[in-house]
């Protein structure tokens, strides 16, 4: 998934934040490498790998 300058602006002003335009590019290329690393997730295979609880039941404290 390529993400743009215009997506990154438009996330930005959903969450609230300030993103100067000087640092636009930067943070455009870091998000994008985010997105790729994450899209590489969807790659694993995950059919023996079962949800672990990480809060206990009630009662197992």
């Amino acid at each position: 998934m390529a993400v743009d300058k215009e997506t990154v602006q438009k996330l930005a002003q959903l969450a609230d934040i300030e993103i100067a335009s000087d640092e636009l590019d930067e943070v455009t290329n870091r998000f994008d490498s985010l997105m790729l690393e994450l899209d590489r997730l969807k790659e694993l295979d995950l059919t023996d790998i079962h949800p672990v609880s990480i809060f206990p039941e009630d009662g197992q404290i």
